[in-house]
């Protein structure tokens, strides 16, 4: 009874955090794609080495205020996300700077800003990336859609008569 409440707890939460990615891929298009107000990238280069390396999971949140020294995930002018430590602050600028890197960033806008890094794991980058390989992405697709219909369209009663047969075979 247990494991069905928690298979149906999980299969539940599965189903939101999709519907949650698509509304926010297809509906409010943003890039990336935000769960629960936080966002989720893996980080391309080492410019950030040694404190974040090639290849981990960060999680940004969006913030009202940045400070200095506080690692954000920007826009560049050619839209790619880039992730720095800022280094000074003006009333609607920033400058910042890769840690492994020997010169500053352009001056950026904060409206670029998509948020703080507030988590950073290479274990859970490499997961990640893992579970982002198209087999291994077929796969879970697969055994989510194999148990909803399995959730859907079982059989309420079928439990209760093994119960009662078994009952019947020992009293016999």
């Amino acid at each position: 009874m247990k494991k069905d409440i928690l298979k149906n707890i999980i299969i539940i939460c599965l189903i939101i955090i999709l519907l949650d990615i698509c509304y926010s891929m297809f509906i409010k298009k943003d890039c990336p794609v935000k769960i629960f107000g936080k966002s989720f990238l893996i980080v391309a280069t080492d410019s950030m080495s040694p404190t974040i390396k090639s290849g981990e999971l960060i999680i940004i949140s969006e913030r009202k205020q940045y400070g200095i020294n506080d690692i954000v995930t920007y826009v560049d002018e050619d839209n790619f996300y880039v992730t720095h430590r800022i280094i000074n602050l003006n009333k609607g600028d920033m400058i910042t700077k890769g840690d492994g890197n020997n010169i500053n960033d352009k001056k950026i806008s904060i409206e670029n800003v998509k948020g703080k890094v507030i988590f950073h794991s290479k274990i859970l980058g490499f997961f990640v990336l893992y579970l982002l390989k198209p087999l291994v992405c077929a796969y879970f697709i697969v055994m989510i859609i194999v148990n909803v219909i399995n959730f859907l369209t079982r059989d309420k009663g079928g439990k209760k008569e093994i119960v009662e047969k078994s009952k019947e075979t020992i009293i016999n």
